[in-house]
């Protein structure tokens, strides 16, 4: 993409793009390749665009096999209980979209909401609790909202509403980084998703 909009070769591994929005990750990348502001925001909305485009042209017909183990299972069990699972994501509505329609998992996600249409994930997470109240009629507040991420910016938002964070050592980031963010419970993964609802339950 940088190279078809800015004439420079760029890859999202040359920055620590997770936990962040695409549009956080296109910005630092073209701070990094030294692309004037001006132009990389005249740029941003076809960049986007080409973006998610060149995604779902790459995606395969059908990407069950890609899903984590655990995932499909905790998401079921979670879908039978009265807990409001949502996503938030720092991708847009039209890469989730893909991943849903490759996947199946959009089924289980109450509401959804994305990096490119706010300015912080805590935005999202503000978004995420006064939806689920006004829908729910419940109060969403400290452990009563369980944040699961990859990322130590997933731990680092938890904190801000005193949130329960279970992180998962499956993204960019150690087991050390994410203990080192405070969270709460540390996973190698989703598989033994048991525990996972376990641990739910002791939020």
């Amino acid at each position: 993409m940088f190279r078809r909009f800015f004439n420079v070769d760029a890859r999202l591994t040359e920055i620590d793009f997770a936990g962040k929005s695409l549009v956080e990750n296109f910005s630092e990348l073209a701070r990094l390749k030294n692309i004037p502001e001006d132009i990389f925001r005249k740029k941003t909305n076809r960049l986007l665009e080409s973006y998610e485009t060149t995604f779902g042209e790459n995606l395969p017909r059908d990407a069950a096999k890609c899903i984590l183990s655990g995932v499909v299972e905790l998401l079921g069990e979670l879908s039978k209980t009265d807990h409001t699972v949502t996503l938030y994501t720092g991708d847009s509505p039209g890469i989730v979209n893909h991943v849903f329609r490759v996947t199946g998992l959009g089924k289980y996600f109450k509401f959804c909401f994305y990096g490119t249409e706010v300015e912080t994930r805590a935005d999202m997470v503000k978004l995420a609790i006064s939806k689920a109240e006004k829908s729910t009629g419940r109060k969403f507040a400290g452990k009563n909202t369980v944040i699961i991420g990859d990322s130590v910016r997933d731990i680092e938002c938890g904190k801000l509403f005193s949130a329960s964070t279970i992180a998962v050592a499956t993204g960019f980031h150690s087991k050390e980084e994410l203990r080192n963010a405070g969270a709460d419970y540390i996973l190698d993964n989703l598989k033994d998703y048991r525990k996972v609802l376990k641990v739910i339950g002791q939020s």
